[in-house]
């Protein structure tokens, strides 16, 4: 097939998809999308093929000199004088050129704090109560012929978790939408994903437990937390990790199986931390995401311990079993487009909700930090 003939027909297949897009299901855009992607390199390829055949088309030499220069001279190549002329850049028209891809950014936006939680769905339900064991009994000693002493019944609660709406909008031109060169709709849902989670990472961490809220790690109504009194430090030294671990679970054992939830400026005080003749404290892991072997998450959502500006009796740091915090999933993420609500001006709108909940489902499921003034020199 000749090569202008098929540019013509890629050009004519761009403008049915930009009109089929117009009214199209988000199933339908997303094949319309991969075709885009592959229509866009062919187009590519199509025209870097036409450039080199103009490029090395024959020079028709005629029996006029004028015009055998002005051809050589469309052509760059100048016979006569080897004499080469600087040109800057600002001075040519050049054709401008749109890259296929998006640069996004370059590290991690969301916490990985989400990934390692207890996650049910629970589609269509509005709220959902959760039990959980405080204590057990014990048995007792009973002389011959005595009634049997002894509890065997263990002490049980529950926590509620009710749902919350998390919404978001988000908006783009129409010209945006139907560009082939960037797939800008594929970059829309992506952000609303990302919104999402980063909320959810909020509220996991800060719920207040109120009226349309999770009742975060760090919320004074945690349920399961209320019998866990907050590890009070001032400041991170070479004996903080150490106490964070003892302090953590029953009086029988010591767990070795939590996760560290932190801001990033405490995670720096515990890699820059020294000992008088240099050595390190602790060895940081940032590839294996650990602190002398215990695992640790990132949160921005984390005050720092360490940050002046942190009041205190504030809630800084959490250890615990992510296991530990149930995630429920009362309905699937639903992302809608219009075209209507603004259709004067060009501009499509998506929106997307979810309705979710969360609280601590184990007793005593996490040990909280809390900082405090640093001590006064006598």
């Amino acid at each position: 097939m000749n090569l202008a003939q098929r540019m013509k027909e890629i050009e004519a297949r761009f403008a049915e998809i930009r009109k089929v897009s117009e009214t199209a299901s988000l199933e339908e855009l997303e094949k319309l999308e991969k075709e885009v992607d592959t229509l866009n390199e062919e187009r590519a390829m199509t025209a870097k093929k036409l450039e080199m055949m103009r490029k090395f088309e024959p020079i028709q030499i005629t029996e006029t000199k004028s015009s055998n220069r002005e051809v050589l001279e469309k052509r760059g190549l100048d016979l006569k004088e080897k004499r080469t002329i600087t040109v800057s850049t600002e001075e040519i028209l050049l054709p401008a050129h749109v890259s296929t891809t998006l640069s996004p950014i370059p590290f991690p936006v969301v916490s990985r704090l989400a990934d390692g939680l207890n996650v049910i769905n629970l589609s269509g339900g509005e709220s959902y109560r959760k039990p959980y064991v405080k204590d057990y009994g014990i048995a007792g000693l009973t002389t011959e012929g005595q009634t049997y002493q002894g509890t065997s019944e263990p002490v049980v609660d529950y926590v509620d978790i009710n749902r919350a709406k998390i919404t978001v909008l988000t908006e783009i031109t129409e010209e945006l939408e139907k560009l082939p060169a960037i797939n800008y709709q594929a970059e829309v849902l992506k952000n609303i994903n990302v919104s999402i989670k980063k909320k959810l990472i909020q509220q996991i961490i800060n719920g207040n437990g109120g009226a349309n809220q999770f009742t975060g790690i760090f919320s004074n109504d945690a349920k399961c937390l209320e019998d866990s009194a907050p590890l009070e430090l001032s400041d991170i030294d070479a004996d903080t990790l150490t106490k964070i671990i003892f302090n953590y679970g029953g009086d029988e054992e010591v767990e070795g199986k939590a996760c560290l939830i932190l801001n990033i400026g405490d995670l720096y005080k515990f890699a820059t931390l020294r000992h008088p003749d240099g050595r390190k404290v602790y060895e940081v892991d940032t590839t294996l995401h650990t602190i002398d072997n215990v695992p640790y998450i990132i949160s921005s959502q984390c005050p720092a311990l360490t940050d002046s500006g942190t009041a205190a009796d504030t809630l800084c740091l959490a250890y615990g079993s992510l296991n530990n915090y149930e995630l429920a999933i009362f309905s699937g993420l639903d992302i809608q487009k219009s075209t209507e609500n603004r259709f004067k001006e060009g501009i499509i709108v998506y929106r997307a909700s979810l309705f979710a909940g969360g609280n601590v489902t184990a007793y005593k499921g996490f040990l909280r930090v809390k900082k405090v003034a640093a001590p006064t020199a006598e």
